[in-house]
């Protein structure tokens, strides 16, 4: 069988729609000759039936391997995402940026009062979340399990329901913001540039970003007075790059599963500093695929699998950030 780290990378490039080649064949075909000689040669059922450990074994690391990039890629400007072996709790460190007071001292003396370095931690925790699938045994004698479009399948969807989770996290903490750095009300460029530079303040002179879907930075940015090349590029992209020196960072937009509603609240415009990773992912161990029902386990002989990655996202309240809900 083939090196299974070679096919993690190659199934990133046949992930990304590269075309490439590996052993003088396509990418698609090089991942369908590894499940191929993982089971003696030739893939048929009987062959799938005694080395399906060997398919399971490529599935999980290539799941893996791909998860792991597009989780970074996708949701890089918000979260800071860490793969740890099973058990490790990995400890983030928030730096406290407030500033210390300065008093006077009477000469002679050192009667100053001690003020402590307020540096917080916080842990993760994680849970296991899985899809089942299934195919017709039909499906695997006649070799019609597209199994590089399954890898693919289940790496949008674990990423699409991380994003989700994620966005779920952010909203679910406005509750928790005082009313400086959480507003609701109708879009009034004052309140959002005067939570702009709060924060900005707040996190010692760091430059802020507002953040938002298309249709939230477009509240931003039709009002303000433009200039031609301004409404040009408003018209090609939908929103403006920057507006009064602060840059507006745009948050991909997608369905909730199975519906037509969207996940990411176009009414919501969060305030960061730059660059900060104010979500916190933990992605613990390698992926695992069980069989639940092998061919005459069921009176419909289906053939049915578990996929199963263990993560967690967490929100760190003590970062300093601001939710503006648009009404």
């Amino acid at each position: 069988m083939k090196k299974i780290t070679d096919l993690a990378r190659l199934s990133l490039d046949v992930y990304n729609g590269k075309n490439v080649m590996f052993n003088e064949v396509s990418g698609e075909d090089a991942l369908r000759n590894a499940i191929n000689d993982a089971c003696g040669g030739a893939f048929n059922y009987k062959t799938f039936r005694a080395n399906k450990y060997d398919v399971f074994t490529i599935v999980e690391e290539t799941l893996d391997d791909t998860l792991g990039v597009v989780i970074t890629n996708q949701f890089d400007n918000l979260a800071d995402v860490k793969n740890v072996a099973v058990g490790e709790k990995p400890v983030f460190r928030v730096n406290d940026p407030s500033l210390f007071r300065i008093a006077r001292i009477a000469g002679g003396t050192n009667d100053l009062r001690r003020q402590k370095i307020l540096n917080r931690k916080f842990e993760v925790d994680t849970d296991y979340f899985g899809a089942k699938i299934y195919a017709e045994l039909e499906q695997f004698i006649a070799g019609l399990v597209p199994w590089t479009e399954m890898i693919n399948r289940l790496t949008l969807s674990f990423a699409n329901d991380l994003g989700i989770r994620i966005y779920e996290a952010i909203s679910g903490s406005y509750t928790a913001l005082n009313s400086t750095y959480g507003v609701t009300g109708a879009y009034n460029e004052d309140v959002l540039f005067d939570m702009v530079q709060h924060v900005e303040a707040k996190s010692g002179g760091r430059k802020a970003v507002v953040m938002g879907t298309k249709k939230a930075l477009r509240k931003v940015s039709k009002d303000i007075v433009m200039s031609d090349s301004m409404k040009e590029k408003m018209n090609q992209v939908g929103y403006i790059g920057n507006v009064g020196g602060t840059d507006l960072v745009l948050l991909p937009q997608a369905h909730k599963v199975g519906t037509d509603e969207f996940f990411v609240d176009d009414n919501m415009l969060l305030v960061v500093p730059a660059n900060e990773k104010l979500v916190k992912i933990v992605v613990e161990g390698e992926a695992q695929m069980i069989e639940i029902a092998d061919a005459g386990t069921r009176n419909d002989q289906q053939m049915e699998y578990q996929i199963q990655k263990k993560f967690g996202v967490g929100v760190m309240q003590s970062a300093i950030y601001g939710i503006y809900k648009l009404s």
